[in-house]
């Protein structure tokens, strides 16, 4: 039994759905991705000039 055109076209529809909401959550995916990334880079930073001012606050004690 050969599938009508309404049922080919129902198809499509459902899986432009589908890959919409694919795309959306790859999209979501890659923003929190890229969020956490900036956060720990700017964490680190953070950590290198605590590290650097801890440093010149043992030079200056001796």
């Amino acid at each position: 039994m050969q599938p009508s055109a309404e049922d080919v076209a129902r198809e499509i529809a459902r899986l432009q759905h589908n890959y919409q909401f694919l795309s959306y959550g790859l999209i979501v995916a890659w923003l929190v991705l890229v969020v956490y990334v900036l956060m720990m880079v700017a964490r680190e930073r953070k950590l290198k000039r605590e590290i650097a001012s801890l440093k010149a606050m043992l030079e200056d004690r001796h």
